[in-house]
């Protein structure tokens, strides 16, 4: 059967778009993208688009008449769907219970506590100049303390395999990046980084441009300064004790 391309809505910038169009490349399926200008002509909030996504986000798909947005259900919808019976594309997101618990887990982990803590801590000094928060600061330094642990103990974020678990977060940490916050102080994380870019033959495909247009915007904001990565780097770490 020949499947027609899958539409993917998507802005550049947004890493949970990234994220998405390195799990249709990993899966290996043909994508026809649609970028919405949603900063200029705010084509994400055209009636036409409404229609199809009454929250008007990105990513948002439509595989031949069927619409899903959010990325993480996106990811695995596909895999679920398109996998054609591959181990290895099954790998990305396995069938039995308990290898997709851990993947959910480290899904769930990266929106509620990596990804939040890095639009809690700094989408205030971008969007409005305001100084540094320790408390924000602290979150976010603990949820890499505790991804850092995790890469410890096994070569992807679950286990020694790629998963849809590890496209995701990749997005995060790399829009961390783009923040000119360093993470070499995080060794295992800095090791799986440096990993799946040199690894993943999409990487630079998928990433680069968003990845420079949203360093370029950050950097064009008065928030922008060194204050976040020096308060981040002087306080103790706050470790994880099981993976010390």
């Amino acid at each position: 059967m020949v499947w027609a391309p899958i539409e993917l809505y998507y802005t550049p910038s947004s890493p949970h778009c990234r994220a998405v169009l390195m799990c249709l490349k990993a899966l290996g399926l043909d994508v026809e993208l649609i970028k919405l200008d949603m900063y200029q002509k705010y084509e994400h909030k055209k009636p036409w688009f409404i229609k199809m996504n009454p929250q008007h986000t990105v990513p948002t798909i439509n595989d031949s008449g069927y619409i899903l947005w959010e990325s993480r259900a996106i990811m695995c919808y596909l895999v679920n769907k398109y996998n054609n019976d591959d181990l290895e594309l099954q790998s990305l997101y396995p069938k039995d219970p308990e290898s997709r618990g851990n993947i959910d887990k480290l899904l769930f982990f990266d929106i509620g506590s990596l990804y939040k803590s890095i639009v809690d801590y700094f989408h205030p000094m971008l969007m409005t100049g305001e100084g540094s928060d320790e408390k924000k600061a602290n979150a976010l330094k603990t949820a890499l303390d505790y991804l850092d642990g995790f890469l410890s103990q096994q070569t992807f974020v679950v286990g020694d395999s790629l998963t849809i678990a590890d496209l995701s977060i990749l997005s995060s940490i790399t829009q961390l990046e783009a923040l000119d916050f360093k993470i070499t102080g995080y060794k295992h994380l800095s090791r799986w980084l440096q990993k799946l870019k040199e690894d993943l033959p999409y990487f630079d495909e998928c990433n680069k441009e968003g990845i420079d247009m949203f360093r370029s915007w950050a950097r064009s904001k008065q928030g922008t300064n060194g204050n976040s990565e020096n308060l981040l780097r002087h306080k103790k770490p706050i470790r994880c004790k099981t993976y010390d």
